[in-house]
């Protein structure tokens, strides 16, 4: 069956050294529109210059062309930064400052990430100064955002989607399509464990998973009442064990409930997380895709 939907294009702009950052940005991308698209009609198109980018030559310079093609255009910009920041330009410290001023400027939503994570040993010190003083500049103009992993990344760069489909997907003509009942309420889950040392039969020590558990957040504007969690893991393994009701009476805006839970062996390495629960009587549900290492 054929439907139309609202498509919102996200340039995901970095320099050279953020390949695995790159790849994990286009994933969470993918996995909000198999989550999403058919309910919200709203898809994300990720869009990379290395991959898309029709080669043309003229009078503009490379990073104009890719102005043109990407940054002018693309209504979400999501960047991430490592310990560089990439080869200068005309008009730029760099060609992904470049996308980000230029689409700041346009009034686009753009979310930048700099890594925390250790600095390579192979680092370039003069790129990594120029790095530093550019997270200076735009602390001026805003909030930037940081990670530790790309688990940290993935998880906040979602919460970037999330907002923006809310923001964007209800500004245009949507009349070929009936406006979706769409919840007050955003929750989203993510897996979580602390670690402690044990030892094995050999007196080796290892890191053992300690209070795990499933953090279920609301991300709205509105009350998710009477909520309730059905977990299915994806390819073979064994479903987490909750080892409470994965029930909660309510769930306020900006907050979160933690339910305790336990992996088997052999538990499969993502599965899917169905949330369901009510706002002003009236019944709603979301899938998401969740990761469980």
């Amino acid at each position: 069956m054929a439907y139309r939907t609202i498509t919102l294009s996200v340039l995901i702009a970095s320099p050279g050294d953020t390949p695995e950052e790159r790849d994990a940005v286009e994933n969470v991308i993918r996995s909000w529109n198999s989550d999403h698209t058919l309910q919200r009609k709203i898809h994300l198109l990720p869009q990379r210059w290395e991959l898309g980018a029709v080669p043309i030559i003229g009078q503009q310079d490379a990073q104009e062309v890719i102005n043109e093609q990407f940054a002018d255009t693309s209504d979400i910009v999501v960047a991430v930064f490592n310990s560089r920041l990439g080869q200068e330009t005309r008009r730029a410290a760099s060609g992904t400052a470049e996308e980000i001023l230029r689409a700041r400027d346009r009034g686009a939503l753009v979310h930048v990430f700099f890594s925390d994570a250790p600095i390579p040993r192979n680092h370039d010190p003069k790129q990594l100064s120029a790095l530093n003083e550019f997270r200076e500049q735009l602390r001026e103009h805003g909030l930037t955002g940081s990670y530790a992993s790309l688990d940290d990344l993935v998880s906040k760069v979602r919460r970037c989607l999330e907002h923006d489909a809310y923001k964007l997907g209800n500004i245009g003509d949507t009349d070929f399509n009936e406006k979706p009942d769409v919840p007050g309420a955003v929750l989203r889950s993510s897996y979580r464990y602390e670690t402690e040392p044990t030892q094995d039969s050999k007196g080796r020590t290892k890191m053992k998973r300690v209070r795990q558990r499933l953090r279920v957040e609301n991300l709205g504007e509105a009350v998710a009442e009477e909520v309730s969690l059905e977990i299915t893991p994806v390819g073979e393994g064994e479903n987490p064990r909750m080892l409470e009701s994965a029930t909660a009476g309510r769930i306020p805006p900006r907050s979160y409930v933690d339910f305790v839970v336990a992996l088997h062996l052999g538990v499969a390495s993502q599965g899917t997380v169905v949330h369901r629960w009510s706002e002003d009587g009236k019944s709603y549900s979301d899938e998401q895709t969740i990761s469980w290492t």
